[in-house]
Order: C-alpha cells, then structure tokens, then sequence
C-alpha cells in the first residue's frame, strides 16, 4: 500500500496559500495550513471541511515555527501510513512605496517573513524531509513562493523585490546543497493574482505609518505622492474572499511543482503582458526609455 503523503504550507490565510492547501487537500494529500489568523477563522473551517489540519502559525516566530514543526509531526504520527512529502513556503508580505517612504518596521518585517520566514521553517523540516528522501519513500521537495520582483526589481518594490531575490538565491544554493541527499528544492513564481488575495491589506494603513515617519522635508515633497499611491491601491486592497483565488493556470503549474517525478528548479507563471514588458527590459536602451517602460507596466497614478 502507497504511504499517504504529507504537505505543510504556511500563509493559508486567503490567496495562492488557501488554494494550493484546499487543493492538495482534496487531491487527498494530508494537508497542515499554517494560518497566520488562527484556526476559527472561516477560511480555517472551510480547508477543516476539506480534511486538512489548520494551525495557528507566525513565520516570523520561532517558537511558533517550533510548534508547527511539532504539529506535523504528530499528524505524521497519527497517520502510521504516510511520510512527510513536501514543505510549501508560502507566507509573503508586500508594501509599494519608494524605500525612503518606508518605515524600518516595514523593512524589516518584509525581509522577516518573506526570506528569513522560508529559512525558519525550512531549518526545523530539513531532518525529516531528508529520512523521507533516505528511505525512498517519496520523492520529498522544499518549494519555495517567489516573486517576478525577484526577477526583475521595480521602483516602489524595493524591500520586497530584495527580500524575494535573497529567497530565490538561496533556494539555489539549497538545492545545490541537499540534491545528494534526494531533496529536491524548487522555486514557484505565481504571476500577479493581487485583486484574489489580500496581500495590499494594509497598504493604507501603512502609507499613513509613511507619512508620519517622514520628516517635514520629506514629507513635503512626497506626501502628496504617498497619498495618490496609497489611494489608487486602496482599490486592490478589498478584502477578497479567503477563496477568490480561482486562475487555474497558477493553481496547474504549482500542482506540477509538487507532483513532477523530477521537479525543475524553478516553476514561473508568465502572462503575456509580463513576457512583452520583461523582455523590453532585458534591451540595451537609454536609463530614460527603460523608466518610461517600467512606468508604462505599473501604470501607477503619476503625480507631477
């Protein structure tokens, strides 16, 4: 009898996290959710209705990714049948504003979930995703959510498009690292899906936090642009459904980060849109073309 493999995913809360979870959960996969916002929440109850194991998880915490480590391993233990397959690094924050707007709360936060947060769980997971591999039971992978930021840094994405390159450098080094071991390691980039998730939650109230940590110089020159920034994204950050995320294109392509044989190093979701711009930008042009180009993808509210 085939061992029922297990999945751990953190940052289930809405968006990519609840979908890729409420869907390997219904693949029949053993699914533990961490959840940023805890276990009664209507997302927690609607991926509970589905089977998996909701927990209450801060990437940020170590005691917290402690605790979630430990969970899984007694769900493990209460499945005398199944083996821990796959850990999906998911969890991710995001603020838009030029990095001198930023505040160091939000800097920091954003480099502490994004890439310190994979590194957290990734070390409490390492020894028994490499038993998996040694046994031949699985074939066990580490997947970890990126960013075309990473990629491809943009003006206002600063913090976060560091935080996402440092996580897919080292999700290059770890894979180097542990293939002797058979512990695949894999890079996913999901492509946009802002309006399905609640990732510009609180962009508002984090351009206000802008505007205060400012100084009267700065906040003179830029607090009008603050304002016309904060207000255009307010439209994204609507609070979508915990199950808005519905492009299956996204959902296919991490399903096969997670069920390929011989997984690829890196997973990426790239409409047209992205390849027609991001390939503009690879072109020897002037500093002044290339800004008006990156200015023409984001289409932000310019304010003279």
């Amino acid at each position: 009898m085939p061992l029922k493999r297990v999945v751990a995913i953190t940052g289930c809360d809405s968006g990519l996290g609840w979908a890729i979870a409420a869907r390997t959960a219904r693949e029949g996969l053993i699914t533990v959710a961490g959840m940023l916002r805890g276990t009664e929440t209507d997302a927690s109850r609607a991926l509970k209705n589905l089977s998996a194991y909701p927990y209450s998880l801060d990437v940020t915490n170590i005691n917290s990714v402690v605790g979630f480590h430990e969970y899984v391993q007694s769900v493990i233990n209460d499945h005398p049948d199944s083996t821990l397959y796959a850990v999906v690094n998911n969890a991710g924050v995001m603020t838009i504003g030029d990095y001198e707007w930023q505040t160091p709360k939000i800097i920091e936060n954003t480099v502490n979930v994004n890439l310190l947060g994979p590194m957290r769980v990734v070390s409490s997971f390492l020894p028994e995703l490499r038993k998996s591999a040694k046994n031949n039971l699985v074939r066990p992978r580490i997947i970890n959510v990126a960013s075309h930021c990473g990629l491809q840094p943009l003006p206002g994405f600063g913090p976060y498009s560091a935080s996402k390159a440092g996580l897919l450098a080292w999700t290059r080094s770890l894979r180097h690292e542990q293939s002797e071991y058979g512990l695949n390691v894999v890079a996913f980039i999901p492509g946009g899906f802002i309006t399905s998730s609640n990732l510009m939650s609180y962009q508002k109230d984090q351009g206000d936090d802008m505007m205060e940590h400012l100084s009267e110089e700065q906040r003179a020159l830029y607090s009008k642009k603050i304002k016309t920034l904060c207000t255009y994204l307010g439209a994204a950050a609507n609070e979508a459904r915990f199950d808005s995320m519905k492009d299956e294109n996204i959902i296919e392509t991490f399903v096969k980060a997670l069920m390929d044989e011989q997984p690829k190093e890196l997973y990426k979701v790239e409409s047209w849109r992205y390849k027609f711009y991001y390939n503009l930008f690879k072109l020897p042009l002037s500093d002044g073309l290339h800004r008006w180009l990156i200015n023409k993808f984001l289409n932000f509210p310019q304010v003279a």
